[in-house]
């Protein structure tokens, strides 16, 4: 039978699809992926750096607004030096991207009266009702405009939303309930920041207690907010900027390699001062970064498992200790520690990573347990083995586990040890 193509042109068409085949191999690229926020997620800026070269390698082979956005979230990470001019090339490209919005709302977080990024992250969430990652920033957006009402609106959609796990809230309200009657408690990010806020005023707990976050003292207008809403008088008006401009002219002075602090650092110790004044404790939480200006402080106070007093008291440390302890034992919420969730997560879980500081919080305790509350020490051990062991690293688990049985003996232990092959 006669063929109906002529050779030549059958090696044309056979070239040809050898040669598609091989384009499209060229062309097959692995999604990475998705790029979350460090309080969900977190990596160091190396990983995120390989993050950003992998979806800039899948956009090129499969360009889309998903795949822009996500490269820009890991570009952002990275801390790129191009990463802005990139993202105002992907905004003109997407503009009704809500992650794109949010990220560009995110270039000035913290700026006094920024209507502009508060516009794009309004828009954002106008956009998409279900991306609750804007929601965190308006937040702060609402406390620096003095809306109330929209400012629990916020807090409350964070709330109903699940964004925020069983686990990360839990943590809050223990850390809530280790604190004496009008505390001020200094914390650090997002992860015990903001469900301290929604516990307070939202769902009512231990409305007392002023949070008071250390990233946010650094703007311009936070400071004069904390003391509108309960925290004693640290600082007037009309020494905010001279103070930030001293702080940072001294900063610029030392040495690249030394710790100068702060402008937030500095006002941690007037809030310390002020309120030792007004007879309120102030705590760290143990989450909080210690550098070198708020070391003296750390270093004169009482560790109290997840937080650390650091303001004169006439109690005694074991008083409190017990106190702190009984709590602990009876009242804290394990829930979201037992879950399957948490104890299943990667290393790199944000949320896993601040819970192993229950289980470092009481090994650190531990030669003050043996000295002011032994009788405590079951309930304690049981604890730790029960709700606080299992989320460990093995290698992690095991040092802490001998830490324990080098303490004080008590039966209870003695028999744990046992069983675990560490008796002594």
């Amino acid at each position: 039978m006669k063929s109906l193509f002529p050779l030549c042109h059958v090696a044309a068409l056979t070239a040809m699809f050898a040669f598609c085949g091989c384009e499209s191999r060229a062309r097959e690229v692995t999604r990475p992926e998705r790029i979350r926020s460090m309080r969900e997620v977190y990596y160091d800026q190396e990983t995120y750096a390989k993050l950003a070269t992998q979806w800039k390698a899948y956009y090129d082979a499969y360009p889309s607004e998903d795949a822009y956005a996500n490269w820009m979230y890991a570009t952002r990470y990275a801390q790129d030096e191009n990463y802005s001019k990139l993202l105002d090339k992907g905004l003109k490209k997407y503009p009704a991207n809500p992650i794109l919005l949010y990220l560009k709302a995110l270039e000035r977080h913290g700026a006094h009266d920024d209507t502009e990024s508060r516009s794009y992250l309004e828009r954002a969430v106008a956009l998409e009702p279900g991306y609750v990652d804007p929601w965190f920033p308006l937040v702060t957006h609402y406390m620096d405009a003095g809306d109330e009402e929209r400012l629990d609106i916020a807090l409350r959609h964070l709330l109903e939303s699940g964004i925020i796990r069983d686990d990360v809230m839990d943590y809050n309200y223990n850390m809530l309930m280790s604190l004496e009657a009008q505390a001020i408690l200094i914390t650090n990010g997002d992860n015990d920041t903001y469900p301290g806020w929604i516990l307070t005023r939202i769902a009512k707990v231990r409305p007392d207690v002023s949070i008071v976050n250390r990233s946010l003292l650094n703007t311009d207008w936070y400071p004069l907010y904390v003391i509108e809403h309960g925290a004693p008088r640290f600082i007037g008006k009309g020494e905010l900027d001279g103070l930030r401009e001293s702080v940072l002219e001294s900063a610029a002075k030392k040495p690249p390699n030394s710790s100068a602090g702060l402008y937030g650092d500095t006002l941690i110790a007037r809030i310390i001062e002020a309120a030792e004044r007004a007879g309120r404790p102030v705590y760290f939480s143990k989450t909080l970064n210690i550098t070198d200006p708020l070391k003296r402080f750390t270093e004169n106070g009482r560790d109290l498992g997840l937080v650390i007093l650091v303001t004169p008291t006439l109690k005694t440390y074991g008083a409190q200790l017990r106190t702190v302890l009984s709590t602990w034992v009876s009242s804290f919420r394990t829930g979201g520690l037992d879950s399957w969730r948490l104890r299943y997560s990667p290393a790199n879980d944000a949320a896993r990573m601040m819970m192993v500081n229950y289980a470092h919080g009481l090994a650190n305790l531990l030669p003050a347990i043996d000295e002011h509350c032994v009788d405590l020490k079951p309930e304690l051990l049981r604890w730790y083995d029960v709700h606080a062991s299992p989320i460990l690293k093995p290698g992690a688990a095991d040092k802490l586990n001998e830490y324990w049985c080098q303490s004080k003996p008590v039966p209870e232990l003695n028999e744990w040890c046992t069983r675990k092959g560490l008796m002594k």
